[in-house]
């Protein structure tokens, strides 16, 4: 089967193209039929058993840790459920709880959650920002700013804007000479990219199973690596105890793996919902959709590129990853043309940015440059 004929199958699971050229896959994915079927499943268990719905929900909870540990070539007792990318690096930021004199590492390419933690509830360290460049984070701005007394550098694999891809194993190279713990937000990246967390080796990753992994929001995870298991949890409940069902409420025995950082129940019906979108994500296979948006991306570059328009995000296939954002003097004048065209896209930064992935097509895009084209032309009169 050709990919045209695949894509135009894997389509019918998505309803949205039915009402929109949805083009912000990365920012607000939308919800895929068997993502919607599993989670309407179990609220219809729930609805019709009560209690009888949570056994087989809480195994999925189960599954999807190891479903994405396996994702990032890790393991499930090394994966921590959370409510959000943002939790993620709460949590981690707290295992971590830099003290005075210490510093914490940054980049101005970050997104709001991987600096606001630093900036207030962790301000007693210097929080140092790395300058970007034409949309990138370069090394040799990056490893100045790091020293023994770094506590942390947090940085994001795929960037939010630019859509800049860093390369993982560079920067570890540089964290590892002073021993900095490194902090990775992948929510940009998993499902496109593939990350092992032992290649380099990462202390901590954060993700949310939204964007390219499908799921709903509400739902996320935190990888946490092997020197860091046994901190002391910042926060504990029922669940982080491994002795949790002798109903004793006067010893508190932690599990030993990332178990003693979960807390309580978890939202459960997310849960369901993530693990039918990771599932989906393998059944479609992880290298297609990597290929997929890579030739979208790429073609809408091309196309940008013989507008005119100012681009941001790099060119090289290997420092980008399914972001495309430009920069327009009318973005919001724009956003709302394509928004009236059914053409949905992000809009910020003085800018539009898109996210096409593996399930549209090519006639999409020439919708989309289309738009744009008429715009700049419009503008230049």
């Amino acid at each position: 089967m050709s990919d045209e004929a695949y894509v135009a199958e894997l389509r019918n699971l998505f309803p949205v193209v039915e009402h929109w050229t949805y083009l912000y896959n990365g920012g607000i994915h939308p919800c895929p039929r068997p993502v919607g079927d599993a989670m309407r499943s179990f609220l219809y268990q729930w609805e019709e058993g009560g209690r009888d719905a949570w056994p087989s929900a809480y195994e999925a909870f189960s599954r999807l840790k190891e479903k994405f540990a396996e994702l990032i070539h890790a393991s499930a007792s090394n994966i921590v459920i959370t409510e959000s990318t943002t939790a993620g690096i709460n949590l981690a930021a707290q295992i971590l709880s830099p003290q005075p004199g210490q510093n914490v590492v940054v980049t101005d390419l970050a997104f709001m959650s991987d600096t606001y933690p630093w900036l207030v509830s962790h301000a007693a360290a210097e929080l140092r920002f790395v300058k970007s460049r034409d949309g990138k984070i370069y090394l040799e701005d990056l490893e100045p700013l790091i020293d023994e007394y770094t506590a942390v550098l947090t940085i994001c694999a795929v960037t939010v804007g630019s859509g800049f891809r860093i390369d993982l194993s560079e920067v570890h190279t540089i964290t590892s000479k002073y021993n900095v713990p490194l902090l990775v937000d992948a929510a940009q990246a998993l499902g496109l990219i593939d990350i092992d967390v032992n290649d380099p080796l990462l202390d901590f990753l954060v993700c949310t199973a939204g964007k390219w992994l499908m799921g709903p929001t509400g739902v996320g995870f935190l990888y946490v690596g092997e020197r860091f298991l046994n901190a002391t949890p910042p926060a504990v409940g029922w669940l982080s105890a491994a002795n949790r069902n002798e109903w004793d409420v006067y010893h508190c025995q932690l599990h030993q793996d990332a178990m003693r950082f979960q807390g309580g129940m978890p939202n459960l019906i997310g849960v369901v919902g993530a693990l039918a979108g990771l599932e989906l994500l393998e059944q479609i296979g992880r290298d297609f959709v990597e290929r997929r948006v890579r030739d979208l991306t790429s073609y809408a570059i091309e196309g940008l590129q013989e507008i005119g328009v100012k681009i941001w995000t790099p060119r090289a296939d290997h420092e980008r990853a399914g972001i495309v954002f430009f920069c327009d003097p009318r973005y919001q004048d724009l956003y709302e043309k394509l928004k009236n065209a059914r053409i949905y896209c992000g809009s910020f930064l003085c800018g539009i940015r898109i996210d096409p992935n593996f399930y549209n097509t090519f006639e999409e895009i020439d919708k989309f440059l289309s738009v744009v084209r008429s715009h700049v032309i419009r503008n230049m009169e």
